[in-house]
């Protein structure tokens, strides 16, 4: 049977908790301005945003104005979602709500700790749904079959690329900028896709459409307006992942959908994407699973069977195979030193560590955490053949940043951000 793919069709939010805050919301209410409130309350206690990111404190300003408005459409999002799951039954007459069999079950596996198990029952919902994992999985693989999957979207500043702010006043000046942009984004091309492209035409599109926007004015020796600087880096970053999107790589749905379903993919296992890969400026995706038609494959637990006659399957090394340990522990140790390198510090970002792992054994961060957490009971125990030394550095919640952006390491009960490695200590 032909699969009707349609990710086109996601509802507009990222962090899957919101299923919970729903459930849970709906659990203690039945009518709507009722189920609303508890939401609002909810949702920032569990420092949800509207973004791909967490919030990191309370927002006590969460009830006014636009944000008020923010919260309403996510919240028609989720519950839109959540009846078409089956999660939750709707008496529109009523104007009221209730959780069906489903719903009661998922909130029980979140609320027993089994996170894991919640997502994956979600994964379910939204496979039979949309098959949009099975589209962009395939995607993947087909956009760059050469390097499993991995998509790049590069991410330069003007900074990034040596061109301070202060010395950026023409519309000479920007074009001179995107010309190293655009030398910067081929030679990231050819590394990571094994294409040349020439890219002129791009660039000559995007100062034409940032002329006719009045972002910029059309003599090079003009200077534009400095309150517009912003918009118009934003304007050119957006242009380039679109066209990274849908001209380099063919993707024939909206960024915004694609955006969605990697993250969640991420939330998930199946598909990894960052914004912090150590030693590149902008983002990366690869799959962490395939889709084929094999009945079993090794190292690869099944999550999904389709009715073509398709699986998808996550990549999970159990931690119980020797080589598995050994090369996780391999894997560390590689990255720590290369991480350690350009640091004149004994401890290194641990989070950085996890990206080079995370690629290299193409792993899920949870299961990252997982085989860390095992690796570090060992060590503690005197069974590793190097000394792990794991510490909390300054905390995110310690800072003045308002968004968690990157996932924290959470080791036997602990939040953990840096990491040292004695090899010799080697057993």
């Amino acid at each position: 049977m032909k699969i009707e793919e349609k990710p086109h069709q996601v509802k507009k939010f990222y962090l899957l908790e919101y299923f919970y805050v729903l459930l849970k919301s709906i659990e203690k209410n039945y009518r709507w301005e009722d189920i609303f409130e508890t939401f609002k309350e909810l949702k920032s206690n569990f420092l949800l945003g509207e973004s791909k990111y967490k919030r990191l404190k309370i927002d006590k300003q969460n009830r006014a104005g636009k944000r008020i408005q923010r919260t309403l459409y996510t919240f028609m999002q989720v519950l839109s979602e959540a009846i078409d799951y089956g999660l939750i039954s709707e008496h529109k007459k009523e104007k009221s709500y209730q959780l069906t069999s489903e719903g009661q079950e998922l909130l029980l596996k979140y609320e027993k700790g089994h996170l894991f198990d919640f997502n994956k029952a979600l994964f379910m919902k939204m496979e039979n749904r949309f098959y949009a994992f099975h589209q962009i999985i395939n995607f993947c693989y087909e956009a760059n079959k050469k390097k499993g999957g991995l998509l790049v979207f590069p991410g330069y500043t003007p900074i990034g690329l040596g061109f301070e702010k202060s010395k950026i006043k023409t519309s000479g000046d920007i074009e001179h900028y995107l010309k190293t942009l655009q030398r910067k984004l081929e030679d990231d091309i050819k590394e990571h896709l094994n294409r040349w492209m020439d890219l002129t035409g791009q660039r000559g599109m995007l100062i034409k459409n940032l002329i006719e926007s009045g972002l910029l004015p059309g003599s090079v020796s003009e200077k534009f307006d400095p309150d517009k600087y912003n918009s118009i880096i934003i304007r050119i970053r957006k242009f380039w992942l679109g066209e990274f999107l849908k001209k380099i790589y063919g993707y024939k749905y909206s960024y915004s959908s694609f955006d969605i379903w990697t993250y969640r993919g991420k939330q998930i296992g199946v598909i990894h994407a960052t914004e912090f890969y150590p030693g590149f400026s902008g983002k990366i995706i690869y799959p962490t699973s395939v889709i084929t038609n094999n009945k079993s494959s090794l190292d690869f637990e099944k999550m999904f069977s389709y009715s073509n006659g398709d699986y998808l399957y996550i990549h999970s090394p159990s931690w119980e195979d020797e080589k598995n340990r050994e090369k996780f522990v391999d894997s560390l140790l590689d990255a720590y030193f290369n991480l350690k390198k350009a640091s004149r510090s004994y401890y290194i970002n641990l989070a950085d560590t996890r990206e080079l792992v995370c690629y290299n054994m193409k792993i899920s961060q949870h299961l990252f955490n997982s085989f860390l957490e095992k690796a570090y009971f060992l060590n503690l125990k005197g069974q590793l053949k190097v000394k792990i030394s794991l510490e909390a550095d300054k905390l995110p919640q310690e800072t003045g940043a308002l968004y968690l952006k990157r996932d924290p390491v959470m080791v036997d009960g602990k939040y953990r951000n840096i990491i040292a490695i004695d090899v010799s200590k080697r057993r």
